[in-house]
């Protein structure tokens, strides 16, 4: 069962207005759905708790794990073990966003299913054993709690670990 989403909040800078909407709009479906909010940066606490808080808002995220919280930053899985353990959640209940080849690695060798967004670095890669390949948060069609759990658990039955 899904209990929680970890976005990587290593993303280029300057996406689109749309973007950023449909970002918010994901982010406000999964709150109101009981699901829990995380964020994982490669950055320095101080340059992403402002962007976290002007992009979702304070209150939203419960964790939020930046690369001057971790002793070993990406590939290392340091980040994403800290989340699971201040959440208190296991591996099979999270569901997480990369927006890198580093970060997809390192979210799947924490064992969690994985959705890539792409970004223009990341076109021609094959990203096998993902959740999903998105072009964008809104591509083919909105993101939205109810997506993000039918994409864990189609995962996590293709992947062998959950049975129908």
């Amino acid at each position: 069962m899904l209990e929680a989403v970890v976005f990587d909040f290593d993303a280029p800078v300057g996406a689109s207005e749309r973007d950023a909407h449909m970002f918010r709009d994901l982010i406000w479906s999964l709150h109101c759905a009981g699901i829990r909010i995380a964020v994982t940066a490669e950055g320095r606490r101080e340059r992403i708790q402002p962007l976290v808080r002007e992009l979702i808002g304070d209150g939203v995220v419960e964790v939020l794990i930046a690369g001057d919280d971790v002793l070993r930053p990406k590939p290392d899985p340091e980040a994403y073990h800290r989340v699971l353990s201040e959440l208190g959640v296991g591996a099979a209940n999270v569901l997480t966003f990369e927006h890198s080849m580093t970060g997809f690695h390192t979210a799947r060798s924490a064992g969690l299913a994985t959705v890539v967004v792409m970004t223009d670095q990341l076109r021609g890669y094959e990203f096998t054993g993902a959740a999903e390949v998105l072009d964008r948060y809104d591509w083919p069609d909105p993101l939205s709690a109810a997506r993000c759990r039918r994409l864990h658990e189609r995962w996590w039955i293709s992947s062998g670990r959950l049975s129908a």
